[in-house]
């Protein structure tokens, strides 16, 4: 195990501001304030320079180029310039040394540094009645759910857009604004670190005790610790410290869990035992389109990823794109063997930290100002230390 430095921002619509040393830099939405070529090519240049080995992007819903279906129906007619999306999609992609994570999961292998290795999920998705770039009903539980279980069980880091239900979610307008089916996702997860934005006032973190006691009744928790930020005068760095070295570590190992031969999906002893049918990526279609899930490695090989299309996951019955789905079993059926998986052999997995990176404070007459950024020392495995 060796201690792995997170600098963690979000919000910065267009503001770049000095960023302290690290090795891993996560940015959570807000890279513009309206989806320009020109604004998302000044915030793709300044994270591109930025010193760190690993940069790692998600949208947010004034990113709305990078929406393409939303952008192509919603762009307004009073709008001065047409942005092509595509174009913007494709400027992203010119960037080898920022991932862009587009509802999707990748495996990071640090060379220089620590030389640690980490799964990362990040997704744009929101949730929001009204019409926004990334947004989804929060009332349809049955999409919520489908959504949120992409994450893969083994992930490490989860970068949304959207807070958790309950954690780092609450302003003077709204009182929760974060997503339910995010929570019950990060309980079957338990990811180390979670991040997020999008509610400025709530910037943050805070320790997450997940409750494992109750099998039968999931989605508990034992307590939430909230973190002190010790560069709130801004005369020190805003620090979470989660090593052995200080006394406080995180109560996570990042144990896997059982899996199948050869697949990401996790199963409890009973599952694997029952016959199966033959694994399907998508549950809604008649046939898997070949451009569908492709495993890719780019970003100087340190990454092996898998890509949706962006067609697949706006469709409103998008289901599992990064698990295969053994047999048409009902989504609650599904969903209960998920919760059964994610118990399984996964003990070590206690804690999560929940950070909310906005580096936003206020509007105060026009006048922003701006938080520190978020940085988290962890202890991962190194290289092949990974379970």
């Amino acid at each position: 195990m060796a201690t792995t430095r997170f600098v963690l921002i979000s919000d910065t619509y267009g503001y770049h501001p000095a960023l302290p040393k690290g090795d891993v830099l996560c940015h959570a939405r807000g890279l513009s304030n309206t989806g320009s070529i020109s604004e998302l090519r000044k915030a793709l240049d300044w994270i591109d320079k930025a010193d760190f080995e690993v940069k790692i992007i998600i949208a947010g819903s004034k990113d709305i180029t990078l929406d393409e279906k939303y952008y192509q129906k919603h762009r307004r007619d009073s709008d001065k310039e047409f942005h092509d999306p595509a174009e913007c999609i494709r400027l992203v992609a010119t960037y080898p040394n920022i991932k862009y994570l587009h509802h999707q999961a990748t495996t990071i292998h640090l060379k220089s540094g620590p030389k640690t290795t980490f799964k990362i999920f990040g997704s744009p998705l929101v949730p929001d009645h009204s019409e926004r770039a990334f947004g989804y009903n929060r009332s349809d539980d049955t999409t919520i759910e489908r959504h949120w279980s992409n994450i893969p069980l083994d992930v490490d880091v989860v970068l949304t857009h959207t807070p958790a239900y309950n954690h780092r979610d609450a302003s003077t307008k709204w009182q929760a604004a974060g997503c339910e089916g995010l929570r019950k996702a990060l309980w079957q997860v338990r990811p180390r670190i979670a991040v997020c934005g999008r509610i400025a006032e709530a910037r943050g973190a805070e320790t997450v005790e997940w409750n494992l006691d109750l099998p039968l009744s999931p989605f508990l928790e034992k307590q939430t610790i909230q973190w002190t930020d010790p560069g709130a005068n801004r005369m020190a760095m805003s620090l979470v410290d989660l090593t052995r070295a200080s006394g406080n570590p995180l109560h996570n190992d990042g144990a896997p869990g059982p899996r199948a031969h050869g697949s990401d999906v996790f199963f409890s002893p009973a599952e694997r035992a029952k016959p199966t049918a033959p694994s399907r990526v998508f549950e809604d279609y008649d046939e898997a389109p070949s451009s569908g899930v492709t495993t890719v490695s780019s970003f100087s090989d340190m990454t092996a990823h898998t890509v949706v299309p962006q067609d697949f996951w706006n469709a409103a019955n998008t289901a599992y794109p990064s698990e295969p789905i053994l047999d048409p079993q009902p989504v609650v059926s599904r969903l209960h063997h998920r919760n059964a998986a994610a118990l399984n052999g996964r003990s070590g997995r206690q804690e999560t930290l929940i950070v909310n990176a906005s580096i936003v404070i206020t509007n105060n007459l026009n006048r922003l100002t701006y938080n520190q950024p978020i940085v988290v020392d962890i202890e991962l495995p190194v290289g092949n230390e990974a379970v």
